[in-house]
């Protein structure tokens, strides 16, 4: 399996696990996570490019990789996810360069096959 996938299913799996054994803490977690991205003064679409930007200058790979996914099925283009990635690499240069040249192309790659 292409280890963009692997990460998005044990990250998945992860969930589940924690789900069950955190039966109030992780579904609170997850309600949260939705609020914050639902419309606003910013589109969930929008909200998904900033998570991308923050994913990639956290370093956080499976936050790379579910928004990612998340950003190209709310209708973002690559360009746009390059040009958010661009913005991290303002704030943190040379590590964000580094996991936008590898994990986040290798999403962008894996996430837009026919």
């Amino acid at each position: 399996m292409n280890q963009v996938r692997e990460i998005a299913q044990e990250f998945k799996k992860g969930m589940g696990v924690l789900a069950e054994a955190l039966p109030q803490t992780i579904p609170a977690m997850v309600g949260f996570m939705g609020a914050a991205a639902k419309d606003g003064a910013l589109t969930y679409r929008e909200k998904e490019l900033v998570a991308i930007g923050v994913a990639l200058y956290t370093r956080c790979p499976e936050c790379i990789v579910v928004h990612c996914q998340k950003a190209l099925d709310a209708g973002c283009t690559r360009d746009e996810i390059l040009e958010a990635a661009g913005m991290a690499m303002v704030f943190d240069g040379g590590p964000v360069l580094a996991s936008s040249a590898t994990l986040l192309l290798q999403c962008l790659d894996e996430f837009t096959k026919k």
